[in-house]
């Protein structure tokens, strides 16, 4: 009962943390498999052996219930990471969308004191600014 709190756990962190969303189930599926075959090995291991560690010995207590058999650990796993990825999927804030540097621009001479403002260069000149401009630096003399 043990091994299959600890699978449904580990299903769900996997869930909420894994990214891609899709990729949580086959993974967490995957490492249940791979701990209940763990299990399974230190349990051999420890059967008819006085001698054995106490983790063995632990193993064998952990799969002697017959909840901890591959498929219900499997099913555990699977389905607290589709929750955990489908809770994870909705509650999750959006990414800011990417903004072009000239687009930030624009925004920013836009904004700037609440109208736009002429940025050099893509103003083109008119003659009559030009003779206007000349006769200003005349009179101060620059």
């Amino acid at each position: 009962m043990v091994v299959l709190v600890v699978m449904s756990l580990l299903g769900a962190v996997l869930g909420a943390l894994t990214r891609p969303r899709f990729a949580a189930v086959p993974i967490a599926v995957g490492l249940a498999m791979a701990a209940r075959w763990a299990l399974g090995m230190a349990a051999a291991n420890a059967i008819n052996n006085a001698s054995a560690p106490d983790w063995e010995v632990w193993a064998v207590s952990a799969i002697a219930d017959p909840l901890d058999d591959y498929l219900s650990l499997l099913a555990a796993a699977a389905g607290a990471s589709l929750i955990a990825a489908a809770l994870a999927l909705i509650t999750d804030r959006p990414q800011p969308r990417e903004v072009s540097t000239s687009e930030a621009t624009r925004v920013d001479r836009a904004v700037r004191g609440g109208r736009f403002v002429r940025a050099e260069g893509m103003v083109q000149a008119r003659p009559v600014q030009d003779k206007a401009e000349q006769r200003q630096k005349a009179v101060l003399g620059l």
